[in-house]
């Protein structure tokens, strides 16, 4: 009596769900090179420090500079500001002694209201949008509140390394799962960061913010002079003249009271 051989057959959609959970991890994992896995705990161990800078300032006030440039404009404004952690903010831009825009946060979403009637108050469905819209550069309003509280405005990541042929000097790469975007942190000889870039898919650049000054407030080190710019070469040049750490701040002051 011959033996008979024993076939199991997987059930065609389990295959086709195997081979698309393959793809879809395979595509989603940041592309990394080989490292050391002692060398990656000290470059997460000092990324984890960068994003701490000044984690103690929870709200700030303050005036300050913005200069916008494209390729066709250049505006200037003075600034005023009072922003809370971790969503509110209230941002004035001023001409010539002038209110000229306002961006109001609330923690659920974001307006911006024209003094000037340039256009109509407008305010957004997300508590966090991507501002590239209004300043012409893609930060999202929590990057936006992060600098105004003097902090390091890193996003969420899983994985950190030290680029290859740098050992334990700069640049740090920072990583996120599910996500083929990439952070590219440069530091000085002291330790302070020089560079943040934000980087796509085949290290293309999205944009990056230069730290130009640091001022010592108290026991901390604010970045004060910044200039931010995307690969097409609109810039934002950021300086923060004024700077009050931890002041009381009410909750109305994140609260329109009059419709526009």
């Amino acid at each position: 009596m011959k033996n008979k051989i024993r076939q199991v057959c997987f059930p065609p959609t389990l295959t086709v769900f195997s081979l698309i959970l393959l793809v879809l991890v395979s595509g989603c994992t940041p592309l990394r090179p080989q490292t050391d896995p002692v060398l990656d705990k000290k470059a997460k161990c000092l990324a984890n420090d960068i994003l701490s800078l000044n984690q103690n300032i929870k709200s700030s006030k303050g005036i300050g500079w913005v200069k916008l440039e494209t390729n066709t404009r250049k505006d200037k404004f003075k600034i005023a500001w009072a922003a809370t952690a971790p969503n509110l903010l209230r941002i004035t831009f001023i001409v010539s002694g002038h209110p000229f825009e306002t961006l109001v946060a609330t923690g659920e979403h974001v307006t911006f209201i024209s003094h000037t009637s340039q256009h109509k108050p407008h305010t957004t469905i997300s508590s966090d949008p991507n501002l590239e819209k209004f300043i012409h550069i893609p930060v999202k309003l929590s990057g936006m509140i992060a600098i105004l509280l003097g902090q390091i405005p890193i996003e969420k990541f899983d994985h950190a390394w030290f680029e290859p042929g740098n050992s334990t000097s700069s640049p740090l790469i920072l990583a996120q799962n599910w996500k083929s975007t990439f952070q590219k942190i440069h530091l000085d000889g002291v330790g302070q960061v020089q560079q943040l870039v934000f980087l796509g898919k085949d290290d293309t650049p999205l944009y990056d913010i230069t730290y130009l000054d640091y001022q010592a407030h108290g026991e901390s080190r604010i970045p004060a002079t910044l200039l931010i710019q995307d690969a097409g070469g609109r810039k934002i040049h950021l300086s923060l003249t004024r700077f009050i750490p931890n002041p009381p701040i009410k909750e109305s002051v994140f609260r329109l009271t009059e419709p526009g």
